[in-house]
């Protein structure tokens, strides 16, 4: 009787572990297709060539430094003409760029203009913004006068 109880522990067990391992699956998949955003790195922004003059200058990977408790971003980089955040969700990225003085929020990714004017002109920080929100085709919000 006991052996019997413990071989039905184990197939519940591992049926419910085969569950969770099939939803789980589901979940990345439906993500990755309905919401293809959440694949767009700051690698890829920093190297996306655009029609208009370079917008991502001197790109610095600051990840380790900028992302942790305080700024719960998964990468971070700095450039001449914004500091790039790029956030696990969409609501963790909205939260950020809320607290901002200066910051522009495309899906995932927040730019913080911030300290940045000595650096660069308005209209590159304007390119960069345009850059990024056109790097998916669905942005159809505007553009923070610079």
């Amino acid at each position: 009787m006991r052996s019997q109880r413990l071989t039905w522990a184990v197939i519940i067990g591992a049926a419910a572990l085969t569950l969770t391992l099939f939803a789980a699956a589901g979940w990345w998949t439906a993500r990755t297709l309905f919401d293809a955003q959440v694949n767009l790195t700051l690698v890829d922004v920093m190297a996306a060539e655009y029609d208009a003059p370079d917008s991502t200058t001197n790109p610095r990977d600051i990840t380790d430094e900028a992302c942790g408790a305080q700024i719960p971003c998964i990468e971070a980089y700095d450039t001449t003409e914004a500091i790039y955040y790029r956030f696990g969700s969409r609501d963790a990225a909205t939260a950020f760029a809320q607290d901002l003085d200066d910051g522009f929020r495309s899906n995932y990714i927040v730019m913080d203009f911030d300290g940045k004017a000595d650096g660069t002109s308005t209209e590159q920080q304007l390119w960069a913004m345009q850059g990024l929100a056109g790097m998916w085709q669905d942005y159809e919000g505007g553009f923070p006068q610079r």
